[in-house]
């Protein structure tokens, strides 16, 4: 995560939130027409959590990025493995599962490999285990639209600062 010994950001004002919102309209807008075009409906969400995490909890730091859609996966494939180990194997399979799945939240409790084990791990494999989404999800799928999310809003926000540092500097 990023630097949690600063203080929080000061509120953007009125006018400027709406300025804010807007953009963000933008982007949300921008990322169902593209996502429409490469995913279901049932993964495109993939990219859209991975934006909520990567703004709120790393507050759209580029260099968190990697680490954000990295642990992400890895969130997935915790989850997936459950179905997939159930399904070979029966009741013992799910065991396995359960049991790998208790040695990934193991990891990112005591900090070992954060950039694989990190909050975005734990976000995408409570989301990704829910009964529901592993019932109707194509995990590859959910997969790909993490990462084309992540690197489509990762993309924008940078074209943004650029954009914004241009104007400033021009002044």
């Amino acid at each position: 995560m990023s630097d949690t010994n600063s203080a929080p950001a000061a509120a953007p004002g009125p006018v400027a939130g709406l300025g804010i919102v807007a953009i963000v309209v933008v982007a949300i807008v921008a990322w169902v027409i593209i996502g429409m075009k490469l995913f279901s409906e049932a993964t495109l969400f993939g990219g859209f959590l991975l934006l909520w995490h990567w703004a709120n909890l790393e507050h759209l730091d580029i260099k968190r990025l990697p680490a954000t859609i990295a642990g992400a996966l890895v969130g997935i494939g915790l989850a997936w493995q459950v179905v997939y180990l159930s399904g070979v194997m029966g009741t013992n399979g799910l065991i396995l599962g359960l049991l790998i799945m208790v040695a990934g939240i193991y990891l990112q409790i005591i900090n070992v490999v954060p950039f694989l084990f990190n909050p975005a791990a734990m976000l995408f494999l409570t989301v990704a285990a829910a009964p529901l989404i592993q019932l109707k999800v194509d995990f590859v799928e959910l997969a790909l639209s993490t990462v084309v999310g992540g690197l489509f809003f990762g993309l924008f926000i940078v074209s943004l600062q650029l954009l914004a540092a241009r104007f400033t500097s021009q002044k």
